[in-house]
């Protein structure tokens, strides 16, 4: 069924393509991961091999995410992969990841969003990813861009504003502050 033609679709690099044999793409990357999710047959992806690519796609210098191996950070992708991390790290508290995950943080796993592991903490660096978008993606006279060099839009302000939202709320059960 559906559940398996998107399996077909995971790369070798661990994301997913937009059909069988195609490049692992962040945003082909979170459809298939929250449909996967949806259906209740994330098990049935290689979410090690996932989760691996995801957290590659964060760029250590920048902080911001790119879509592709290879390619430049984009602050769309933000969204694209960031959200794809809050759907692996709830499968992982909800227990609907592989059975052969990790054994140490399934071990050590205690629930706590604050607790170092918590998945998304493993998944991407939440601090670096805020101040990529506050700090590069932000113009000064207002709306969100790609990167520094381009212009603002709509898109890239909408997905950097909602990559964002994940880097601040991915993995916390409550909202707001104490």
């Amino acid at each position: 069924g559906l559940s398996d033609y998107i399996v077909c679709c995971q790369t070798y690099e661990g994301g997913f393509g937009g059909e069988p044999g195609s490049e692992a793409h962040g945003g082909y990357t979170f459809c298939a991961t929250a449909c996967l999710f949806l259906l209740g047959s994330l098990h049935m992806a290689d979410t090690d091999a996932l989760a691996e690519w995801l957290a590659s796609r964060q760029m250590s210098y920048e902080g911001g995410f790119s879509g592709r191996s290879n390619k430049l950070v984009d602050g769309c992708y933000s969204f694209w992969q960031g959200g794809a991390v809050a759907i692996v790290s709830a499968a992982v508290a909800a227990g609907q990841e592989n059975d052969d995950q990790d054994p140490w943080l399934a071990n050590n796993s205690d629930n706590d969003s604050n607790s170092p592991t918590d998945p998304s903490h493993l998944l991407m660096d939440e601090g670096m990813l805020e101040r990529y978008i506050l700090l590069c993606a932000q113009d000064v006279a207002g709306g969100l861009r790609d990167k520094p060099s381009k212009r603002t839009d709509f898109y890239h302000s909408c997905y950097n504003l909602s990559g964002l939202s994940c880097a601040q709320y991915c993995g916390k059960t409550s909202f707001g502050h104490p």
